[in-house]
């Protein structure tokens, strides 16, 4: 009958391959576990990349038209400022400072303190009106004295009066512009104003009120087809 010893050495191999079996079954099986996971987890994530890449794709020809519309406007903006640092006479207005320069390339020929817009909003049924000073490169396309002011509906509205006919005596305004008016288009001027104790102030609807000795500067000086910055 044969011996059923086991020597050193087959002992120590059998130590060895039940350690490694130990092994196996507790770190590759969870480790396999978390592999699938990751492996599952990093498709996912790269089926999403793909789609999100996909989807730009697809937006491109719309944000290639984007680019070059933004492009063309940043061309005609440094356009129209480096005009005005020519030998060019121009105003520029400051709508957060309430203050306007009349300048002649660099040179500053005359400083005002003024009002601009107040940025708020009224609304009346569908009617809306929001009364901010639009910033961009505008132009004098006409000069007035002695201007009176045409009463829009929404004045009549923040007095809580009814609104009245466009040929009701009570849409003609006498006094309210000051002597002489710049009209820049669009409903927006620059004007006087009885109320100078508020320049400075951001209280208009959006045109620009001057003070009487700055705005006969302004009408004296300035002629039509002069571009006004607003900023």
């Amino acid at each position: 009958m044969a011996s059923l010893r086991t020597s050193p050495v087959q002992s120590v191999g059998i130590l060895i391959i039940a350690l490694l079996a130990l092994a196996w079954a507790e770190l590759y099986l969870p480790l396999g576990e978390s592999m699938r996971f990751d492996v599952v987890r990093l498709a996912l994530s790269l089926r999403e990349a793909r789609a999100a890449m996909v989807g730009q794709r697809a937006e491109m020809p719309e944000l290639e038209e984007d680019i070059k519309l933004l492009e063309t406007s940043v061309v005609e903006l440094s356009d129209r400022f480096a005009s005005a640092f020519s030998e060019e006479l121009y105003i520029a207005v400051s709508a957060a400072a309430n203050r306007l320069y009349l300048r002649r390339g660099r040179e500053v020929l005359r400083e005002a303190v003024v009002s601009t817009g107040t940025n708020d909003t009224l609304k009346q049924g569908d009617n809306k009106w929001i009364f901010d000073t639009p910033r961009g490169a505008l132009t004098v396309w006409r000069k007035k004295e002695k201007p009176v002011w045409i009463k829009p509906d929404w004045a009549f509205l923040e007095e809580g009066k009814p609104i009245p006919p466009m040929d009701s005596p009570e849409r003609r305004q006498k006094g309210v512009l000051g002597d002489y008016l710049l009209d820049l288009g669009g409903g927006v001027a620059i004007h006087g104003t009885p109320l100078e104790n508020l320049l400075g102030q951001s209280v208009t609807h959006g045109c620009i009120r001057v003070g009487g000795d700055d705005l006969k500067v302004l009408y004296d000086s300035v002629p039509v087809g002069t571009r006004v910055y607003i900023y």
